[in-house]
């Protein structure tokens, strides 16, 4: 029996290893899914998630996802279990399903203890961790066994020594004492011996080179499959990316043909110099006013634009204007010596290395000697070069280069920039593109005489924004007190209210920005991150109700805010109307608002200290600068001279964060094209207007611009009545407040109206002589305060009676004036009613 038995058993032993071989690869499959594991496919962790690449599909996927989160990196074990419960399965030595699993399970848990507690103490651990966005190396199960129950009774040692222990039973009673000692032994002796073939035997040689022969030809065999799957990936997205494109052809196509523009050419759309996922705004719900589903958002492509025309500039002899120069130079006691030239698109730079000794003052005190003998229409110098010993000098070109908005779009460095807000401005004097970062300025300012591109430069800005920034990235909010500049842009999806022409909706949207600078501050507080970069690219958890304390961390941020750039032109106008409520707002918003990730761009053409304040500089390191009057409006815009000096027509300095002045020429957008790019923006996205922030900003009443229309067009006389009606009221009541304040003071005088009631010096002059023409104070003796003649009760009696001035209105209200005199010449304003 017994015999029989045995024999039968030896028999079946192979049909059985036959059957179990098919386990050994399938037991390779935990090992590949976690080999080619990545978090940013799941959708859980990743919104919008990436595309699966991992070698076992979905299904992979899912196990190195709940393996993670559940035991962490102890995970890597599982794969090794797998192998080994293979191999000892072809070996026949198969035991007890239920309890090899139970010391699996065990062994795992322990391991994912262990790694919890080293993990708080341990940083090459903790990165790890991180890398494969894990909130805990222990995953759950070593979060609530550990950190959560043994940790606080028996602290990080005890507990670690408990879970070692327990993974040393839970391996010996799943692998045996006798197969571990024998694998450190094997292990052991390795080490000591001598490595290489020498010290093994014949057989033992023939039998390993066999060995590694199978296993270089399984590599290599791998290695095919893995090259063949990667080719049809490939092939695959090849013509999906065809499909693509040649369906936004036949629709550019027919766009262009429905529009009557030029042929789209093979150009695709412009890409964004660095793409973010899709940021719901903050600060309240945006809303689609339109009904219609539009599809998905397109950036507009270079087929809009114009097609490129070649332009050059036509330098003249150079060589002849660089000996001119030093020649000049000689005469003037001068020595120098070329050292290089540029040729740029507008002007040419010729480098100049003075001798020893000589100063830079001396060439630029002879800057107009210079202009003449070059026969120039205008000459900047440079003094020094920046990082050079050289002193600059641009020279116009004869003819300049034009240089289009395209142009610049469609070069590498517009392509490959990689700022969060870049900005376009055109070529500098060395002929490269020139394109900043709004977000490392953070703010920006653009002045300049009228007529000399400061209206193109704000165009090529925003357009190429446009081009490259989705609405749910970038909002914009546009101020056009003219009505004129940004008419083009009213159906913007990108825009959070209308276009503003009003200076009293200017007040409340910058207290509206100040507002949204401190929620977005407080929320970045919460999620504990510094800027609005750091909370737009945070890593999210939505496991955390696993973990008890961290459950609701997270759950009621947005995932992304959009960028908001505030563009105000014509900050004159806004600065004569409403200057005191507008100042601080500008001054808070430039000062904290570029980690909440708003930014300001002003621009105007009355480059005046009294508009462009010491206060609205102060945190705007962004100039832009065109051609000037006089260096005194340079020095307001610059802090330097230089501007007065340009040739117009885009002509510009630029002073970026890094302080330096660079000359430029600005890139040129059409009407045409501005409107192509507006209407394809327009037809696949809706506008999208903040609702709370627009309802609030159409009840504030707009500043009328004829306060005296009420006559009509047509009856000038009535509204001449109607201005002499106002200024007598205004009139009558500064009256009434000087009666007022001699009641309450019992003193008269212009220095005291001005310090009590806020006058000018004139005003309030005008006023005191209305007061002794009514015989209330006595005439100026020249002896400081004025005599109030009337006594109390007749001066509450005429402040009690009729308005004692509405017989004599009609004087000028005059606003407050520095002047050392007052007018004495005037007639008061009563004798004018007379």
């Amino acid at each position: 029996m017994t015999e029989a038995s045995s024999t039968r058993n030896s028999e079946t032993a192979p049909r059985h290893r036959i059957r179990a071989w098919p386990l050994v690869p399938l037991a390779l499959f935990p090992l590949a899914a976690l080999v080619s594991y990545d978090w940013r496919a799941i959708q859980e962790l990743n919104t919008p998630s990436m595309q699966s690449s991992n070698w076992i599909g979905a299904l992979g996927d899912g196990f190195a996802y709940w393996g993670y989160m559940t035991f962490g990196l102890a995970t890597w074990l599982v794969p090794f279990i797998c192998m080994a419960g293979a191999l000892a399965y072809v070996r026949g030595r198969r035991g007890p399903f239920a309890a090899k699993l139970f010391w699996s399970l065990l062994m795992v848990s322990a391991t994912s203890c262990v790694l919890q507690v080293i993990g708080g103490h341990a940083n090459e651990v903790s990165r790890a961790a991180a890398r494969l966005n894990i909130a805990n190396a222990g995953g759950a199960v070593g979060y609530m066994a550990m950190t959560r129950a043994l940790s606080p009774l028996l602290s990080d040692f005890g507990s670690a020594v408990l879970a070692v222990i327990v993974l040393a039973g839970s391996a010996i009673a799943l692998l045996g004492a006798s197969a571990i000692a024998s694998s450190l032994a094997s292990v052991f002796r390795w080490a000591v011996s001598r490595p290489g073939k020498d010290a093994l035997g014949a057989a033992d040689a023939e039998e390993g080179e066999q060995l590694e022969a199978a296993r270089l030809a399984r590599e290599e065999a791998a290695r095919q499959r893995a090259a063949e799957k990667e080719a049809a990936k490939a092939e695959k997205l090849r013509l999906k990316e065809e499909k693509r494109a040649a369906k936004l052809a036949a629709r550019e196509a027919k766009e262009a043909e429905r529009l009557g523009a030029v042929p789209p050419a093979a150009s695709q759309p412009v890409p964004p110099p660095q793409r973010q996922r899709p940021a719901p705004a903050a600060g309240g719900a945006v809303q689609q006013q339109a009904k219609e589903d539009l599809g998905p958002y397109v950036l507009p492509p270079l087929s809009l634009l114009a097609p490129l025309k070649k332009s050059e500039a036509d330098h003249g002899d150079v060589k002849l204007m660089a000996q001119k120069l030093i020649d000049t130079l000689k005469i003037f006691g001068i020595d120098a010596e070329l050292d290089y030239k540029v040729e740029g698109p507008v002007v040419t730079k010729y480098a100049l290395k003075l001798a020893p000794g000589v100063r830079y003052s001396a060439v630029t005190n002879i800057s107009d000697n210079l202009m003449g003998a070059l026969h120039a229409k205008s000459l900047r110098i440079e003094a020094p070069i920046p990082g050079e010993e050289c002193i600059g000098i641009e020279v116009p070109n004869r003819t300049p280069a034009g240089i289009s908005f395209r142009e610049i779009i469609e070069s590498p460095a517009w392509r490959n920039f990689k700022g969060e807000l870049p900005l376009l401005f055109g070529k500098d004097a060395t002929g490269r593109e020139l394109v900043a970062d709004l977000a490392s300025m953070p703010h920006m300012l653009v002045a300049g005489a009228t007529g000399q591109g400061k209206s193109v430069c704000l165009n090529a800005i925003i357009n190429g924004l446009l081009m490259t920034k989705t609405p749910e990235q970038l909002k914009l909010i546009m101020v056009d007190p003219k009505s004129v500049e940004f008419s083009a842009y009213v159906t913007l999806p990108h825009l959070i209210v209308p276009v503003i022409a009003d200076n009293k909706k200017v007040v409340f949207s910058l207290q509206w920005a100040v507002t949204e600078m401190e929620k977005r501050l407080k929320l970045f507080a919460r999620a504990k991150v510094k800027n609005i970069y750091d909370f737009n690219h945070r890593l999210q958890f939505t496991q955390t109700d696993m973990f008890g304390a961290d459950e609701a961390v997270g759950s009621s941020m947005p995932k992304s805010v959009p960028y908001i750039i505030i563009i105000i032109d014509e900050v004159a106008d806004l600065m004569a109307s409403c200057a005191k409520d507008v100042v601080p707002y500008i001054s808070r918003l430039t000062a904290k608002a570029r980690a909440a990730g708003i930014h300001l761009i002003l621009a105007t053409q009355r480059p005046d200290a009294k508009v462009i304040t010491g206060t609205i500089k102060a945190n705007i390191p962004g100039r832009v600068a065109f051609k000037t009057a006089s260096s005194v409006d340079s020095r307001t815009i610059l802090d330097d001279t230089g501007a007065e000096n340009l040739i117009g027509r885009g002509d510009m300095l630029f002073r970026g964060k890094d302080g330096n002045l660079t000359r430029a020429q600005g890139a040129l957008i059409s009407d045409d094209e501005i409107e192509a790019v507006v209407r394809f923006i327009s037809q696949h996205a809706a506008t999208q207007f903040d609702d709370r922030f627009a309802k609030k900003l159409d009840t504030i009443k707009e500043e009328e611009v004829d306060l005296f229309a009420e006559g009509g067009d047509d009856d000038p006389g009535a509204k001449a009545a109607a201005r002499e009606q106002v200024k007598a009221d205004a009139a009558a009541s500064d009256f009434k407040k000087a009666i007022e304040c001699i009641i309450n003071t019992q003193r008269a005088s212009t220095s005291h109206f001005q310090r009590q009631l806020g006058w000018g010096y004139n005003h309030a002059a005008k006023i005191l002589d209305q007061l002794a023409a009514k015989g209330i104070v006595s005439q100026p003796s020249g002896m400081g305060a004025r005599q109030i003649i009337m006594d109390q009760d007749q001066l509450v009696a005429i402040l009690g009676g009729s308005d004692a001035s509405d017989d004599d209105g009609g004087g000028e209200v005059e606003g407050d004036s520095t002047e050392a005199q007052p007018d004495m010449g005037e007639m008061n304003m009563f004798e004018e009613a007379k």
